[in-house]
């Protein structure tokens, strides 16, 4: 007779480990570590000021929560809270920009540590696609909404009757008046950046920047004036060239102002017009910086640090614009006006005194 415990599928040998998943720390765990009762653990972990609570107790529970790496159940405190801890991100292409997409990782490093999370949507300039999901966000009891997007310019905002709490982050809204913006102070950066032109002795100077009604070129040219008036250089002496913030914008406007007005120093609009301009001058037969000096602005990753000669720019303060949105979301005071975070001049190898004799 066949042996039947050779037959059918094969089964996993009798002391075979299984892997099991960890056991989630409970605050019955965390009442046994600290010596007290399971009530005092949830009056010391949610807060509960209005329950007394000796300090030394509380210490005691909070050193053991601590030592367990408790982790709130969000789920269940919210529906006991009635409250939510999901932050509604309102994306308009800053998930397919590198150094945009630092104002969500600021995002949520200021809220990680309350216990929100950040609840992502790209909407790829479409106010259907706005619209539709800040009504899903807000239907789902956000605890606030972000809009955010890779350079400062107005956005379509979704109209609602709700109360939740907004801010816009690096734009604002081009149909809804009254909402806080954080924007980087593109003026004090342009300024910091021609100024440094101009403490290297640089008087023959042009500047390519992006789209003549752009904000930031704007602000940018703003700060480049008032720098030049402070220094003794005329403005009127700037030769100003405007296109778009491209490489190939960057190469033909370069290669158009050194035949024409030979200057010794090109600030440029972004990274991406000065790694042209960079070109341009290469092609010119000139060395950067000993003929001429290039500078730039965005500190855009894996481009300015990495050219030759490195990239004197300007960074621009997205982690910490998403930071301060963070923040003001979980503030107690509603948010106003607009607020201007300081950009970041970085001196690298393509700036230097200009050549003489």
């Amino acid at each position: 007779m066949p042996d039947q415990s050779q037959s059918g599928p094969s089964r996993a040998k009798p002391d075979s480990p299984r892997r099991q998943q960890p056991r989630r720390v409970t605050m019955k765990d965390v009442a046994k570590r600290a010596g007290v009762s399971q009530p005092t653990v949830s009056f010391v972990l949610n807060d509960r000021r209005d329950v007394s609570v000796a300090e030394k107790t509380r210490a005691r529970v909070l050193k053991a929560a601590k030592e367990l790496n408790f982790q709130p159940n969000q789920a269940a405190r919210a529906l006991r809270s009635n409250k939510s801890y999901t932050i509604g991100v309102i994306a308009d292409r800053i998930i397919s920009e590198p150094y945009a997409g630092q104002i969500v990782l600021g995002v949520q490093q200021a809220v990680q540590p309350s216990g929100y999370v950040c609840f992502v949507v790209e909407t790829s300039r479409s106010a259907d696609a706005v619209d539709a999901a800040v009504h899903n966000l807000i239907a789902q009891g956000v605890a606030g909404l972000i809009y955010a997007a890779p350079g400062p310019e107005p956005v379509h905002a979704a109209v609602t009757e709700s109360d939740v709490r907004t801010i816009f982050v690096n734009c604002w809204a081009d149909n809804v008046e009254g909402v806080p913006q954080i924007l980087a102070d593109e003026y004090q950066g342009g300024r910091d950046a021609a100024a440094a032109a101009f403490a290297a002795g640089h008087r023959r100077v042009a500047y390519l920047g992006g789209p003549p009604e752009d904000y930031a070129t704007k602000e940018r040219e703003r700060g480049l004036v008032d720098a030049a008036v402070e220094a003794g250089v005329a403005p009127e002496s700037i030769r100003r060239e405007h296109r778009d913030y491209h490489v190939n914008s960057g190469y033909e406007l370069a290669l158009k102002v050194l035949a024409e007005d030979k200057p010794t120093a090109m600030i440029c609009g972004n990274d991406r017009i000065a790694v042209g301009a960079l070109m341009a001058a290469h092609s010119a037969g000139l060395n950067c910086p000993d003929d001429i000096s290039i500078l730039g602005f965005d500190d855009q990753p894996d481009i300015a640090a990495q050219l030759h000669p490195p990239l004197t720019t300007v960074a621009l303060p997205h982690l910490e614009m998403g930071l301060q949105a963070g923040k003001l979301l979980l503030a107690g005071d509603e948010p106003q006006g607009r607020r201007l975070v300081p950009c970041t001049f970085i001196p690298r190898g393509s700036l230097a005194g200009p050549r003489t004799g």
